[in-house]
This record gives structure tokens, sequence and C-alpha cells, in this order.
């Protein structure tokens, strides 16, 4: 999984403008080089967007993306973007991203058992709190930590591998979740395509993080 390619003339699939102005590109990438090649792409074909920065430690789970914050700090970066971190002691990476220039912080809520100390350290830098969940966790387990959040994300697929089919039965959850919270910012990320954004969008989401909706065939991996 480690080797990619560019295909093609990267050029991006058509998307309604409807979901396209919600989508926030994945920026989930194994090298340096794949980096600078998916945000050229996204400069292209996605001018204004909010990117979003996958970052693993190989342990919360077991895949690693390459996502050194001092080095991508150093790209050229035009989008404003966050960091979406799905490792174990999400707070100690917390100063390394806000100097690489992400505006928002997500963390998982099974990586760590202090949640609310990791919001209240990502609030101290100045920086968007956001709360990540698996597909298994009910987010009724927030309680009060809820009205201390930036944003909500939903995971549509098992956490730390792309290319998964999008769970379904996650619509339903993101709909009953938005019923009880209008105003929660909603993410959703995962097997996000042309396809399902619509009824995402009619559950209540609000930014939909995608790898193959917005690069299409330009590339992939093996």
């Amino acid at each position: 999984m480690g080797i990619w390619y560019a295909i093609g003339a990267m050029d991006a699939p058509k998307l309604p403008q409807n979901i396209k102005k919600l989508i926030a590109p994945s920026i989930l990438v194994y090298s340096k080089a794949e980096a600078r090649a998916k945000l050229a792409f996204v400069r292209k074909n996605y001018t204004d967007a909010h990117l979003h920065v996958d970052a693993t430690d190989g342990r919360f789970v077991p895949s690693r993306f390459w996502c050194k914050p001092h080095e991508f700090g150093k790209l050229a970066i035009r989008n404003s973007f966050e960091a979406h971190l799905m490792t174990f002691h999400p707070e100690k990476r917390i100063a390394a991203w806000k100097r690489a220039g992400a505006s928002r912080i997500i963390f998982h809520y099974e990586a760590t058992d202090r949640p609310l100390s990791v919001i209240d350290a990502i609030h101290k830098h100045r920086l968007e709190a956001g709360i990540a969940l698996n597909l298994e966790t009910n987010p009724d387990q927030l309680g009060l930590i809820l009205d201390r959040l930036d944003a909500i994300l939903f995971m549509a697929i098992e956490t730390g591998w792309a290319g998964q089919p999008f769970h379904p039965e996650v619509i339903q959850k993101i709909r009953a979740f938005h019923k009880k919270h209008p105003r929660q910012f909603i993410i959703v990320d995962g097997g996000v395509s042309k396809e399902n954004a619509p009824s995402l969008i009619s559950a209540g989401v609000r930014q939909l993080v995608s790898t193959s909706a917005v690069y299409g065939k330009s590339f992939s991996h093996k």
C-alpha cells in the first residue's frame, strides 16, 4: 500500500456544486512526494477548499501514513486545513500541528481517557477542537463534553484504512444526532461519494471528507 502512482491528466471527478462546496479533500499520503502531488491537485481543482490531513501513529490504527507536521508545514499549503489525529496521546501533537498551520485538531474519543483535557489543550492553542467517533461508538457517550466541541466527526468506515465500503447505517446515526443537536458542526469521513452525499447532507452533515470523490482515478496505491 506504500507505493502510489499519479495517473492521467489529474482532473477531478465532476460533482454537483452543492456537494463540492462541502467537500474537504482528504490528504492521506504515504510520502512527501505524494503530499506535494495531492496538494497541487487540490490547488487546481479545489482552490478554496478546507483540507483534511490524516495522521497515524501505527498504534491506534496499524496503518502508517506519511504525516510529519514539521515537514508538512513547509509545503506550499494555500488552503486552511485540519489535522485528524488517529493516534494515542493526541495532546502531545497539538503544538506541532499548530506550527504546521492547522486551524482545527480532530482527535479520537477512543484514543484517550481524558477527552476534556485534550479539548482544553487544543483551545489553549487557539485552535478549533473536534472529536472523531469510530463506527461502534455511540455519540451519547460524549455527554457534557459535547458543548465544548467545535466539531464532531463520524467515521463511516473502519478507522485507519482508505478504500473501504461506506457503512450506510451511519446516515441514520447522524440524522438522530443532528435532531438532538441541530447546531453542532457535523463531519463525516470515509466512503463519501456522489451517490451517498445527498443523503448525508440531508441528515445534517456540513463537511464531507473524501478521497475517491475528490481524486477519482488520478492516484492509485498498491
